[in-house]
């Protein structure tokens, strides 16, 4: 639960619970968690939509619900083209929700999840009339910090792998396809970046996903000590894997930082710090910022488009350094600070 509930505000599905305390016929058996079935029935309980009207499929792109056929048709087709092509990148724009995969993706990178992406990753859409396909979180228990995986490279590599049998576990060449195709066109590769240094500064950063942490114990603390007694657990044990726990939320942005600048070949850090006057909202590359100020660490070098959008009511009235356009590409070593003003 700790992994999709920080991604609250990215309009990201994941299976929501609650922790409970469980007896089975009078007997205690301690604490679990209820959470939502990641199944076609999620969508009708979600949306209202058509159980019966959803594509929902797997890593291996074969089909839980409804049909492969459409999705697996772009995959094929991504196999032997290329998407620095704009022409290309329209096609699968048109077929994906690319902010949704952005989002996605960078959560799975951010927890370090080493079982995915060839394994435990849904995706899925309404049939028809057919919508774009988005990205479902599930079962990302080898993250956040978990030791179980051999693999401790540089989580972008491990993301884009190449090598190996092309469906193989963890990271085969056909799991990474459709990331290493659109990380081939400049203005993804621009968002991705930017979007991912964004992140680090919101949903992903240490205080936020530690606050997340603390609410999530809060829950069930007042029950460990006797689930503990029920199970023969070790209370000292537990309490080092939630310092753990911590640690990774600590040192994960950084660590992420670095990750970054290596694969992507980036310059320094130039912060921008960004906020609004009135009502309003500022967008990096599509993604909207959910607090201001923001200090974000954009690299030098690396141009960013940000958008400002009034809400219901309020007007636009221009940037705080006199540029009316609503929609820009800055130069974070060109300024360092900016501000949206609405009426």
């Amino acid at each position: 639960m700790l992994s999709g509930s920080i991604t609250e505000g990215l309009s990201l599905d994941y299976q929501r619970g609650r922790a409970s305390i469980v007896y089975y016929n009078g007997e205690y058996y301690g604490i679990h968690n209820i959470r939502e079935r990641s199944t076609e029935y999620y969508f009708e309980t979600h949306y209202g939509l058509d159980p019966d009207n959803i594509d929902l499929l797997k890593a291996d792109n074969s089909a839980s619900a409804g049909s492969p056929v459409e999705y697996q048709k772009m995959m094929d087709w991504l196999e032997t083209i290329h998407l620095d092509d704009e022409e290309n990148y329209a096609q699968v724009a048109s077929q994906i929700d690319v902010d949704n995969f952005i989002n996605y993706t960078q959560l799975e990178i951010f927890v370090n999840n080493r079982d995915w992406p060839s394994n435990n990753l849904k995706k899925w859409r309404v049939s028809n009339p057919a919508t774009l396909w988005k990205w479902f979180i599930y079962d990302t228990d080898f993250g956040f910090g978990n030791n179980s995986s051999e693999f401790h490279n540089n989580i972008f590599e491990f993301a884009t792998n190449t090598e190996g049998d092309p469906g193989g576990w963890p990271n085969g060449p056909n799991s990474t396809l459709l990331l290493r195709r659109l990380l081939e066109n400049s203005g993804f590769r621009l968002a991705f970046v930017n979007r991912m240094v964004t992140l680090l500064s919101m949903n992903f950063e240490t205080s936020r996903v530690t606050a997340r942490i603390d609410k999530l114990m809060s829950a069930v603390s007042a029950e460990i000590a006797r689930d503990q007694k029920r199970w023969g657990l070790s209370a000292s044990h537990m309490e080092r894997e939630l310092e753990n726990i911590k640690a990774f939320a600590k040192y994960r942005p950084m660590d992420l930082m670095d990750e970054l600048k290596e694969f992507f070949k980036l310059e320094s850090n130039s912060a921008v710090t960004l906020s609004v006057d009135g009502g309003g909202l500022i967008y990096v590359h599509g993604l909207p910022i959910d607090k201001y100020p923001m200090k974000i660490p954009f690299f030098e070098g690396v141009p960013v488009t940000i958008s400002a959008v009034p809400n219901a009511g309020r007007l636009w009235a221009g940037w705080s350094d006199g540029v009316q356009e609503p929609t820009r590409v800055i130069n974070p070593l060109e300024i360092s600070s900016l501000k949206a003003i609405f009426h």
